[in-house]
Order: C-alpha cells, then structure tokens, then sequence
C-alpha cells in the first residue's frame, strides 16, 4: 500500500488570467483551492490563460471560452468551453492529475460533484458507486482536497486490504499526538472495490472504524483520525442480504451515498471529453461532426476511460482520409467489438441495431399468426423485403415437412424455436 501525502498549501494555489468567467474561483474555493491573483501568480502551482498568451509560468493551462459558440477551438487550447463548472472541473483535475477526469457539463454529473464537495469537510463514511470507469477514485481525490485536512491520502485495494498495517491505521484512529491539546490530522483511506473486500479483510476494516470512534479519554467528541472512502460497482444492500457482507460493516460506512452516472447517460459529455483527449494526444487532428454523434451513440462500457483508449489510438492511427480529420469510417474501426465463436466482427451500434431488428421480425410474425406477407405489410414492407431481412438476421429454417398453416395463438418464443431449424 502506498501513501501519498496531502497537498503542501503552495501546491493548491491556482492563478486565473484575465477573462476568466465568473463562477470559477468560487467552485475552486468551495473544492478546497486558493484562487490567487494575477500579482501573485508566481505563487501559484498554477496559471489558467484564457487569453491565449500562455505566459512563462511554472504550469499553465490554456482554456478557449469562444468554441462553443460555433469557431474553431485554438489549437494551443487544452480545454474549450464556455460553461463555468466544466472549466474548474477541468482545473481542479489539472491540478489533482485525476485520471479519469471529472470534466463535464452534465447537470447530474455536476451535482452528485457539488455534493461531494459539499460533504468533505464532515469526514463521515462516503460510499462511491459507479461502474467501472466513471471515476470513482477521481471523485475520491476531489474530497480530499477539499476537506482541507492535512492528513495523508492512503489508497488501499480491497483485494490486498489484509496486508495493510492496521497498526498504523488504529494509531491514527486513536489520535496522534495525544497530550498536545491538538486532534491528529485526519487521514482518508480510500478503499477501491469494497465489495470485493473479504470475510478477515472486513472484520480488520470494521476494528479500524471502530477504534476511531473509541478514543480513551476524552472529549464529549470524539477525534477521527481516519476518514474513509470507498468505491464499490456492486450493490452492497444486495451483498448484506446475500450474507457476503457483514451488516454491521454496512451500517457503519453506509453513511452518504453518491452515485456516478455512467458515461452512457451523459452522452452529451463525450464530443467535449472526446475532444479533450484528443487536444491533449495529438492537437493536430480533429473529429468530424459525424464522428463525434457515433461516439456519442455507443455505451461504452468501460466509460470514461475507454472513451479515451479509443481517442488515444484514434490519436495515431493510420485515417481513411488524408492525415488530420477523424471520419465516421476511423471512428466505427476502433469501437469493434470482439467477434463471438460464430460471429464475424461487429461493431456495437451495429450489434444493437441487429438485435432490435431481429426482434422487431419476430414479434410481427408472432402478430400475424405466422402469415408473413401479413407481417410485411403491418412493417409497412414487401414481403420480398421481409424475406431478405428474415435470411440476414439469421431466421431462415430448414424445413423438414410440408408447410402448414401456422395455428393461431403463435407466440415469438415458437417463432424463434422454429427459425433457429437449418433451411434446406
């Protein structure tokens, strides 16, 4: 297990340039940041240009505000947008080097953000649900920083959370520096995965907690050294009432909630993440308009981080047209999903497209009794045309007697049943 200490003060000082938009240092200030002024940029970690001067600075940023209103982003930009909580969120990942990054302009996403913030400097437990990708432990390090605590920041994974020196931990829990009048610095353990955390590994998490709240001695409150933070992609009240998690664990952490949206539900997040990506990989290409709306169509599954290993190869790789502009043909070739044992490959949008084709069929030949030409003209197409989709979604069968007429009542499932027959 590694520990990462706090942020020294100077380390979250950020520094915006003219024309900054109104709203910014306020969401930093509230994410635990010092928004300082131009005089005292030198003291800054770090300098936000939205000018496009870029001047000599130990770090800057460049933020193009006028992209979305319809030009060009400057290609020495590392972020275009205009919306206020975006530009902080995409400085307070600058400054943290969260990966995946929490940019978005996504009003649910900005909320459960807005709620983090809001909860960190009370230290209870906070429970981080989400898929895999969606950021998690970004959201995590959000909290961290604005707490404002001076304790460390120590990571653990659940899978080896049984090797963690628990008795560092209890010693924080305790209170370090006891006799000195002063409560210890609160440090967060960030658990990633607490629902694969094991039978031993709960019982030493739930000693650890405990051992924070019984403190010998002392005030009417009691100081809590540790100050935890898990993320989990499985629901852990179905875990309690399947026995795999112990129920008093689960009613000690399940303090605050928050749960991350997947990227799926905030389609409108990936042209503005996808062009990030692509900014900071390979600043002289750009996507089409079409590129950008198939990107935004596809589920992604693993979310925000697969968003950007499917930017970073697009970075790259070899186009179909020319060497700069990213087409829907370059696009549809890096979201192939892997073929299955009697699939050629595919992509996912097509996959989808096919299924809901194929069900489409089904159902309106279970309607008509079986009759197809019924079936192609409730579709409103030629049976001819019925037939050509029935082969190409592979519902052709091989029939082994003569043809009956299909009884009334059929239903999709013997429909199904019998298409799967090889045709002769």
């Amino acid at each position: 297990m590694q520990e990462v200490r706090a942020l020294p003060v100077q380390s979250a000082r950020v520094c915006l340039g003219p024309g900054a938009p109104r709203g910014v240092a306020e969401f930093l200030e509230r994410a635990g940041f010092e928004a300082v002024s131009y005089a005292q940029r030198h003291h800054a970690r770090l300098y936000v240009d939205f000018l496009g001067a870029r001047p000599a600075g130990t770090d800057v940023i460049s933020v193009d505000l006028a992209a979305k209103a319809g030009f060009s982003p400057r290609p020495s930009a590392d972020f275009a947008c205009d919306d206020p909580e975006a530009v902080a969120c995409f400085i307070i990942s600058s400054m943290l080097g969260l990966n995946p990054t929490l940019v978005t302009t996504d009003r649910e996403m900005l909320g459960v953000i807005r709620s983090a913030v809001a909860v960190a400097a009370s230290h209870v437990p906070v429970v981080l649900s989400g898929e895999v990708g969606v950021g998690k432990q970004s959201l995590a390090r959000l909290m961290h920083a604005a707490s404002r605590s001076a304790g460390a920041w120590i990571p653990a994974n659940c899978s080896s959370f049984e090797d963690v020196d628990m008795d560092t931990l209890a010693a924080r829990a305790l209170g370090q520096g006891a006799g000195t009048g002063h409560a210890a610095p609160v440090c967060t353990l960030f658990l990633d995965e607490l629902g694969e955390l094991s039978a031993l590994g709960q019982s030493r998490l739930l000693d650890v907690l405990q051992a924070g709240a019984r403190q010998p001695g002392a005030e009417p409150e009691p100081r809590a050294g540790v100050r935890l933070l898990a993320a989990t992609n499985r629901s852990l009240a179905e875990m309690v009432q399947q026995g795999r998690f112990r129920k008093d664990l689960f009613w000690r952490i399940n303090v605050f909630t928050l749960e991350i949206p997947p990227l799926r539900q905030r389609s409108g997040d990936v042209a503005l993440l996808a062009r990030t990506f692509l900014r900071r990989a390979n600043p002289r290409r750009r996507f089409t308009a079409g590129a950008l709306k198939l990107l935004a169509n596809y589920s992604f599954p693993g979310n925000v981080l697969e968003l950007e290993s499917v930017v970073s190869r697009l970075a790259i790789a070899p186009l179909s047209v020319g060497n700069s502009v990213i087409d829907v043909l370059d696009v549809r070739r890096h979201l192939m999903v892997g073929p299955g044992p009697d699939q050629s490959q595919t992509s996912g949008w097509r996959t989808v497209r096919e299924g809901a084709r194929r069900e489409m069929i089904i159902a309106a030949i279970a309607a008509a009794g079986g009759d197809r030409a019924a079936a192609a003209r409730k579709l409103g197409i030629t049976t001819r045309a019925l037939q050509y989709h029935i082969t190409r979604a592979g519902l052709s069968r091989r029939r082994r007697r003569p043809v009956t007429a299909s009884p009334p009542g059929l239903d999709a499932s013997s429909v199904e049943a019998e298409a799967r027959e090889p045709r002769l």
